[in-house]
């Protein structure tokens, strides 16, 4: 593609680099304030991606109804796991005993929705303008308030603001707001390995599984193996037709666990997730067993990035959920943060006293002092978290067992888990640099 640049449009413009969750929620919040808005994402088309995976919101429901048109908000319900079970007070995450199936106990989620990614992003698509195949490659200073984004295409585009929320592997945050010494913005991860993929199973497992609870429940084993089951798409009549979203992690740097083996492909990783699979009880052993060959399992290292302060050019680059965030998902804190980043700026957006590059840089500024600190913290907390739960003599100090999937957790807890922050990278066997 021969270079092209889009110009400066009248008025404030920005330009969002990602079309996930975050990017289009915060896109409807510009949209709503009648800011000139645009959105970047590398990829070719919404379903390039193989991999979906479904989401919890926890706490931050009310979140998306700000953000989002009431079109949208009443179609919401369709991108749901299971579109027959409206959000209940008495929902719950049934955690189990691996070994044994004596429940261990339940994690409230009450009015927890649970969406399908690709079927939410299709729905908040709706009204946005999306840019495909732009892969951000840079973002420079292009005169006073204006800095200038270019792409792998050729293509650039000047703008008043350059948001990032493009997911862990932020390409904002690592080639823009820490070129200058990427290690500091890289992923760092951890010896906490995962496998997970979108599956169907047995069909007598999938009925069991289901009758435990009809969503989503966890396996936790006195060996670290952890395992996750939530339903992504029950719509069948027949439960062979039924697709689990599977997630399995262990301690890495356990070699009695044979972890040190090359799993390179996704005959390897069945494999590996089959052995695993013994050590559990039914219907959790059948169902990692009848996993059917040839599904795509993705495998690697837990990664996180504890937040820390970014140079955003005086309010003009900026980063906001994962991109800002990245943290280890067991207690499901990721999409609630996200959420409160995008509520957060709304806030600050909402206050500015004219819509002005210096107005906007202000609110930008203004929002940055709070995600630092709380994106620090949460990383930290989960990152916590992601060590004991995998460590069963300490199970139950965890902030998963004493708070649940609140978004606060008790002062103790907390503690607990700010304590940990110059000491959690050798709970965990240590962090490593990389992607």
């Amino acid at each position: 593609m021969d270079s092209v640049e889009e110009p400066l449009p009248e008025g404030l413009k920005v330009i969002i680099i990602g079309a996930g969750p975050t990017g289009l929620l915060i896109a409807h919040v510009f949209k709503k304030l009648g800011i000139n808005v645009a959105v970047y994402e590398r990829d070719a088309h919404r379903a390039a991606r193989p991999r979906d995976w479904n989401l919890g919101i926890f706490w931050a429901q009310a979140g998306i109804e700000e953000c989002l048109p009431p079109e949208i908000n009443a179609l919401l319900a369709t991108a749901q796991t299971d579109t027959s079970r409206p959000p209940a007070a008495d929902s719950a995450i049934s955690m189990f005993n691996g070994a044994t199936g004596e429940m261990i106990g339940k994690v409230p989620t009450p009015y927890c929705v649970r969406l399908r990614r690709r079927a939410w992003l299709d729905l908040m698509e709706n009204g946005i303008d999306v840019r495909y195949n732009m892969e951000l490659v840079s973002v420079a200073d292009s005169g006073p308030g204006v800095v200038r984004a270019t792409f792998a295409n050729g293509a650039s585009a000047s703008a008043n603001l350059v948001i990032g929320a493009d997911g862990a592997h932020s390409a904002t945050r690592e080639k823009v707001l820490f070129a200058a010494a990427p290690a500091d913005g890289a992923l760092l991860k951890s010896p906490i390995l995962m496998s997970t993929t979108l599956t169907t199973i047995d069909a007598a497992a999938a009925q069991a599984l289901r009758a435990l609870n009809p969503l989503f429940c966890i396996t936790l084993n006195p060996n670290g193996l952890y395992t996750f089951f939530s339903v992504h798409d029950c719509s069948s009549a027949n439960p062979a037709e039924w697709i689990f979203m599977v997630v399995v992690t262990w301690p890495g740097n356990n070699n009695n666990n044979n972890d040190n083996k090359e799993l390179a492909d996704d005959a390897a990783r069945l494999d590996d997730l089959r052995a695993r699979a013994q050590v559990l009880t039914s219907p959790f052993r059948e169902a990692l067993a009848s996993i059917p060959p040839g599904t795509r399992i993705w495998h690697g290292p837990l990664c996180s990035w504890p937040t820390q302060p970014w140079d955003s050019r005086g309010g003009r680059v900026t980063l906001a959920g994962d991109a800002a965030h990245p943290m280890t998902f067991h207690r499901g804190q990721g999409l609630g943060n996200a959420i409160t980043d995008v509520t957060e700026l709304r806030g600050h957006l909402s206050a500015m006293a004219a819509h002005t590059p210096a107005e906007l840089a202000r609110a930008v500024r203004a929002y940055e002092a709070e995600v630092w600190r709380r994106g620090y913290d949460a990383v930290m907390s989960n990152l916590h978290n992601t060590s004991l739960i995998h460590d069963w003599g300490r199970l139950t100090q965890s902030p998963l067992f004493k708070a649940g999937v609140a978004k606060e957790v008790p002062p103790s807890a907390e503690a607990e888990a700010l304590g940990a922050r110059r000491t959690v990278g050798l709970e965990m066997g240590g962090l490593q640099d990389g992607s």
